[in-house]
């Protein structure tokens, strides 16, 4: 059994903590681990509603007990709770005809307390078990119910965040995509380069995750070309000096844009924005960084983004062939582009 400190004082850092999660999965980490100190338990679990199933989404156990799986909310002591809108505390679980003791059997539990998490339209359950058998105490089950209610708080908190922080998202890449427009290039190209970023990574060995991440922040890397004047950007000839230093500007200027944001979409996508006009060598732009002082994402982008402009057609040039691109990616290897970025692109054929 964990020892219980003042459960007062635990509760209040637990709401705390609870008010600053920006996910779900935070959320699970900080509920399965305070619930079982609240009352000195020897499991907690996280549980969220499912349709017509409980699915035990994490759990803090002295042993295992039911991570990852979904019992129907008719069948398990949770969906009890929820069905009920109300707390439960059983001492004796085997005399009990609520609890399907075949489920228990294989676990170390005797005794348990279930609350609902929100009790007007309940969303989850969150339960705590002990090894000896105890009969929790209504204070107990008031703690649970406080951590329960605050947690509902947080879920909701995670929801608003996540809807605007997509909104925005997709506000921004609307952006994106009008920047492209701006200086010939088309929706089509946003999507390639994220498309081919994103099979880079993934040849490189990034997780799942972070693929996905890349692969809706790659569209952001010129939004800052919106900060370029028309007369700059789209002017036919070659450009003067003083005007290539205006267009360089874009990279800190899109970064600037993404300035500030919490997600990690939009914290990527900044990286990428400053970052993708570096050369491996160190004479890129805008900060002249070199090698890994590079970010891989930036890195990953930036050859992403000059194959598909090679081998696509623009106003002041045809598109080269994409053998003809290859061959100018392999000559640039070590000195433009990582070489490692490089190679994982050739192995994609």
């Amino acid at each position: 059994m964990q020892t219980q400190s003042d459960p007062a004082q635990e509760l209040i850092g637990l709401v705390q903590r609870l008010s600053l999660a920006r996910s779900l999965p935070e959320i699970q980490s900080i509920v399965r681990t305070g619930a079982r100190r609240l009352t000195g338990a020897d499991g907690a679990t996280f549980v969220l509603r499912d349709g017509d199933k409980c699915f035990y989404a994490d759990e803090d156990a002295i042993e295992p007990l039911w991570k990852g799986q979904r019992f129907p909310l008719g069948q398990c002591i949770s969906g009890w709770a929820m069905n009920n809108r109300r707390s439960v505390a059983i001492e004796d679980i085997y005399v009990d005809e609520r609890i399907p003791h075949a489920a228990y059997r294989p676990t170390f539990v005797k005794s348990l307390a279930m609350v609902p998490i929100r009790t007007l339209d309940p969303v989850g359950a969150i339960g705590n078990y002990w090894a000896d058998m105890r009969r929790p105490s209504d204070h107990e089950l008031d703690l649970l119910q406080a951590l329960a209610d605050s947690t509902a708080v947080a879920i909701e908190n995670v929801q608003v965040y996540e809807q605007l922080d997509a909104a925005r998202t997709e506000t921004l890449q609307c952006l994106a995509r009008a920047a492209e427009y701006r200086d010939g290039a088309t929706y089509e190209h946003t999507e390639r380069v994220a498309d081919l970023a994103a099979r880079i990574a993934s040849e490189l060995g990034w997780e799942p995750h972070r693929v996905a991440l890349l692969r809706l922040a790659a569209p952001l890397h010129d939004i800052g070309k919106l900060a370029i004047s028309d007369a700059v950007l789209l002017k036919p000839g070659r450009l003067s000096e003083q005007e290539f230093e205006q267009v360089k500007g874009h990279a800190e200027a899109g970064a600037s844009i993404l300035d500030g944001a919490h997600s990690d979409v939009l914290r990527m996508g900044r990286a990428i924005a400053r970052s993708h006009h570096e050369w491996w060598d160190g004479t890129g732009y805008p900060y002249e960084l070199s090698g890994t002082a590079i970010p891989e994402a930036g890195r990953i982008v930036a050859l992403a983004d000059v194959y598909d402009a090679l081998t696509s057609p623009r106003p002041y040039k045809d598109a080269w062939t994409p053998e003809r691109a290859r061959d100018e990616i392999v000559a640039l290897r070590g000195r433009q582009f990582d070489p490692d970025v490089v190679d994982a692109f050739l192995r994609l054929g």
